[in-house]
Order: C-alpha cells, then sequence, then structure tokens
C-alpha cells in the first residue's frame, strides 16, 4: 500500500491498496501521516461489520443445498437439488410440466435428475415437488429479510438460530 496527500482536500489521503484500488482516508479517521492513513485500512483496523451482500451470501449457500423430497412409493426418497444449476434445470421441467396440465396431460412424464439419480416424474408430481421446494425455501428467503433489516447485522447472522 501507499499513501499520496490528496491535493484536493486539506486533511485526506488518496491510499492504494494492494489490489490497486484507490481509498479516499480523511484525518477524521485519524489520518494524519502516510503512515496513519495506511493503518486506517488495514484489515485489523477494520470492525468486523455484516453487511447486506454477507447475508445474500449466506442465503444463497443455504437456498443451494437441496432438500429431500419423499416421493411416498417404491421411488422413495430423492435428494433434490437447489445449486444455480439445478434451478436453471427447475425452471425447464415447470415450463414443460405446466404445458403438459394445461394441455390435458398431467400424467406426461418427465425425467429429472436429482442429487440421488434420475427418476421419472409427472407433471402433476413435479407441482407436489415445487410445493416442497417452497416449504424448504421460503423460510430461507424470509430470514435472510429479517436479518438485512436489523440494525445493526448481527455478527454471528450465519449462526442456524436464525436461520431456522
Amino acid at each position: 500500500m501507499n499513501a499520496q496527500k490528496d491535493p484536493s482536500h486539506p486533511c485526506a489521503w488518496r491510499v492504494t491498496d494492494d489490489d490497486g484500488v484507490v481509498h479516499n482516508v480523511f484525518c477524521s479517521a485519524g489520518a494524519n501521516t502516510a503512515a496513519d492513513a495506511i493503518a486506517a485500512l488495514s484489515p485489523a483496523s477494520q470492525p468486523n461489520v455484516v453487511i447486506p451482500a454477507d447475508i445474500i451470501a449466506e442465503r444463497n449457500k443455504r437456498l443451494s443445498i437441496g432438500f429431500d423430497h419423499d416421493f411416498g412409493d417404491s421411488r422413495g426418497v430423492h435428494r433434490i437439488g437447489t445449486t444455480e444449476s439445478d434451478m436453471r434445470g427447475w425452471s425447464e421441467v415447470t415450463s414443460i410440466a405446466q404445458a403438459a396440465i394445461l394441455a390435458g396431460d398431467p400424467d406426461a412424464e418427465i425425467t429429472i435428475a436429482t442429487d440421488t439419480g434420475t427418476v421419472a416424474v409427472t407433471a402433476t408430481e413435479w407441482q407436489s415437488v415445487l410445493t416442497a421446494a417452497h416449504a424448504f425455501r421460503q423460510p430461507i428467503w424470509q430470514a435472510s429479510f429479517t436479518l438485512a433489516a436489523m440494525d445493526p447485522i448481527p455478527a454471528d447472522y450465519a449462526d442456524d438460530s436464525y436461520w431456522s
């Protein structure tokens, strides 16, 4: 890191960090010298402040872990994947299932890949998977909204107690 006096402000420093990002550090942050300005940006001097992006990252992590769905027959329980890639597949399966139902063919079979293996579902059964997904995903979304509205956001925001 290096610091240069900011010529446009009587009490400011322009600090370039190791990634080339330029930060303005003011005397009010205790930066009276170049060394002070650099020290003000060091990780040890930064408070551990949780921001909404931290909540979003935790929400995305939790949304992507998947859930178990019991088909209630010989197919048994399958782990339903919910990564971003899985969700793109869900979109396609949902469109196919809806089209089949609207065309009067609710028993149309669609082969899907779960984290357990491939399995055939009917268009109507896919709606049951979507209902189970709602029960799994909606509480995670709600918890993220609740946490993001807190001021301050708790430092232990990733603790399961906030998410269940």
